[in-house]
């Protein structure tokens, strides 16, 4: 400790009052009278006392901390699923901690291992696109830290999970565009090492199957690098003059493949219908208004919030696989062709 930091034996030296009563009157506790709290108060401000929270957490074991990993910091989702953790972590007198593992298991690793130097109470973790097993949060698993993984994960039989069901919203993303009309579309997907990729790609599959139609390997283009989706995109068009519709998986795919599309002159929906999983904030933004499956960061956010402080506190570490329902938000990007159709039937 530097040897000018403030300690509660200089604010009771100042005072004239104990170093326990110092202790309970910064404290709140209810022994100490209102007057001497506010006094112990307006010493410590005018002192620039800074409580010791590490000799804190080491009397309590226990810290109040939960650690948020996730892979990368965009303006997509990360931030709403921040702000609905941070919501809960606050409302039950908990603090978050959130560490970017920069979609490397190294760095993924070195943060869980991490969060048990911290002391922390438990890890909220998405998953990088390296991550092919969980052995690397058998360090927490042994400290006794709850762990819930969320929005991207693997396979699991031993952590917790929170997400939404990535096949089925793929599979009703196509259906939805098959039901009015269209029988080519082009599905943009993301890094297939990803669970969240290739159960969506899967349920574009499965419709796809369902109903009959024709599925060629060309009509999906499977994204790494978000930069080569041109490419991808010019390729697909080349090879499918007949696209009439694009289902993006998720929001920086939309917002990319909605500026292509403008790029190329093509006209939403008229030319080409658009939709996507989103959270509902880039649809916003975008002309016209995207139609999308809602995938609310937020709603994910203070619901694997509220699952993680509960197995804190009642110090469980019961395994449970949650699943949140989309929501079908239909605005003006996608183009009923049966209408058309049947226009031109009636003349």
């Amino acid at each position: 400790m530097p040897a000018n930091r403030v300690t509660l034996k200089d604010i009771a030296r100042q005072i004239g009052l104990s170093t326990a009563t110092i202790s309970r009157a910064l404290a709140d506790h209810p022994d100490i009278s209102g007057e001497t709290k506010q006094r112990v108060r307006e010493a410590a401000q005018a002192m620039s006392y800074i409580p010791n929270y590490r000799a804190r957490y080491l009397r309590a074991k226990h810290s109040r901390l939960i650690a948020l990993i996730v892979p990368e910091m965009n303006m997509f989702f990360v931030p709403s699923m921040i702000t609905g953790i941070n919501h809960v972590v606050q409302q039950n007198d908990y603090s978050l901690i959130v560490f970017q593992s920069d979609n490397s298991i190294v760095q993924e690793r070195r943060l869980a291992e991490y969060a048990t130097h911290l002391s922390a109470d438990g890890v909220l973790l998405v998953l990088s696109s390296e991550t092919q097993d969980l052995q690397h949060l058998d360090v927490l698993h042994e400290f006794g830290v709850p762990v819930v993984l969320l929005d991207r994960t693997i396979e699991t039989r031993k952590y917790t999970t929170i997400t939404i069901d990535d096949e089925q919203a793929g599979r009703e993303a196509a259906l939805y565009l098959m039901d009015r009309g269209h029988t080519r579309i082009l599905g943009v997907f993301g890094d297939q090492r990803q669970r969240i990729s290739s159960m969506r790609l899967q349920g574009f599959r499965r419709a796809h199957a369902e109903r009959g139609l024709p599925l060629a390997e060309s009509q999906i283009l499977p994204i790494t690098i978000v930069g080569d989706l041109d490419v991808h995109l010019a390729r697909a068009f080349t090879a499918h003059p007949d696209v009439s519709a694009i289902f993006t998986m998720t929001d920086d795919l939309l917002v990319h493949t909605h500026h292509l599309l403008a790029r190329r002159g093509a006209r939403i929906p008229e030319d080409v219908s658009l939709m996507a999983i989103s959270d509902g904030q880039a649809p916003a933004f975008l002309h016209p208004n995207v139609t999308h499956l809602r995938h609310s960061g937020l709603e994910v956010g203070e619901r694997t919030a509220h699952l993680l402080i509960g197995m804190i506190e009642h110090n469980s570490d019961a395994m449970m696989d949650v699943r949140i329902r989309t929501t079908l938000v239909e605005l003006g990007s996608v183009a009923d062709r049966t209408r058309v159709v049947r226009k031109r039937v009636v003349h």
